[in-house]
């Protein structure tokens, strides 16, 4: 997934060593902004759709 506010790569290897859970807020590692990711589950764009988004 990509940082909505530096467009940084983050792996979801990272998200799983950090334990992040799904609408946990969390700290992008490259510029600090407060994030928060949500799974969507049975959209039209699949079974499940990891969005990213920046939280203020």
């Amino acid at each position: 997934m990509d940082c909505p506010s530096c467009e940084e790569h983050i792996g979801w290897e990272w998200v799983e060593e950090e334990a992040i859970e799904p609408n946990e807020i969390f700290e992008c590692p490259e510029c600090e902004e407060s994030l928060r990711y949500l799974i969507d589950e049975g959209t039209y764009l699949g079974p499940q759709h990891k969005t990213v988004e920046v939280v203020s």
